[in-house]
């Protein structure tokens, strides 16, 4: 062993080879023993190598198609054994609706608002996994739902900034909702105030608010085609004077 670089005998009695290459293919045995001596050698073990999987075909990286048509997102790898090919909606919860082909794309028939997102590839085989990723952009669709809303308490009055969704393929407006947070069960959203925001901004000053009060904030996008899902709603109080 101390003619390969890298390769060792651990105290149990396993051996280490550091680099996987044709130094190591063959067969090998064991043999233990102590100061009574040895029982014999192992039976034989042969090593293989084996090559990981590699993309030969890879998505780019985004995709941009009208909801209801076809989309088809090729990936393809090579490895030894051959690797097996899945795809997953990054964030999804279950099953998807999306099939693949007999030779690993992606299909996407019909496209739907819910497919819109980040998609991976991974091919996977005995040696390892590989993954790569494309982004599906669904046109013709409402908005989707701002993220990352947040409240800047003020004197009796609140700032409220968001990181909008993808718009749909079309343009889209905000608008900022708001109540104070009642003892009684959470009110529907058409007992709320609504503020329109200016277009292009992605932030609000709401003001004339009461001090001491919980209030709850919310996030609306809408485009040509209607209205998106309402933001997840944030709670803040007012600083008093």
């Amino acid at each position: 062993l101390s003619q390969l670089p890298g390769w060792s005998v651990r105290p149990d009695g396993s051996i280490v080879i550091a680099t996987g290459n044709d130094d190591a293919l063959g067969l090998y045995r064991c043999t233990p023993y102590n100061s009574y001596g040895t029982a014999g050698e192992s039976r034989p073990t042969r090593v293989l190598l084996k090559d990981p999987p590699s993309f030969t075909v890879r998505p780019k990286e985004e995709y941009f198609q009208e909801v209801g048509r076809e989309l088809v997102i090729p990936c393809a790898a090579q490895g030894d054994p051959p690797p097996t090919i899945t795809w997953l909606k990054v964030g999804s919860v279950g099953k998807s609706s999306a099939q693949v082909d007999w030779n690993s794309s992606l299909i996407l028939h019909p496209l739907i608002k819910e497919q819109h997102g980040v998609w991976e590839c991974t091919a996977t085989n005995q040696v390892a996994s590989v993954t790569t990723a494309t982004s599906v952009h669904v046109l013709g669709t409402s908005p989707h739902a701002v993220t990352n809303v947040s409240v800047l308490p003020l004197l009796l009055a609140a700032n409220i900034s968001w990181e909008p969704g993808f718009d749909g393929g079309y343009f889209q407006r905000f608008s900022v909702w708001y109540t104070p947070l009642a003892r009684h069960p959470p009110q529907a959203h058409h007992d709320w105030v609504s503020l329109s925001v200016p277009a292009g901004a992605q932030h609000l000053l709401v003001e004339n608010l009461q001090p001491d009060t919980t209030y709850q904030f919310s996030v609306l996008a809408q485009n040509k085609l209607g209205s998106g899902p309402f933001s997840q709603i944030v709670t803040s109080v007012p600083r008093g004077e």
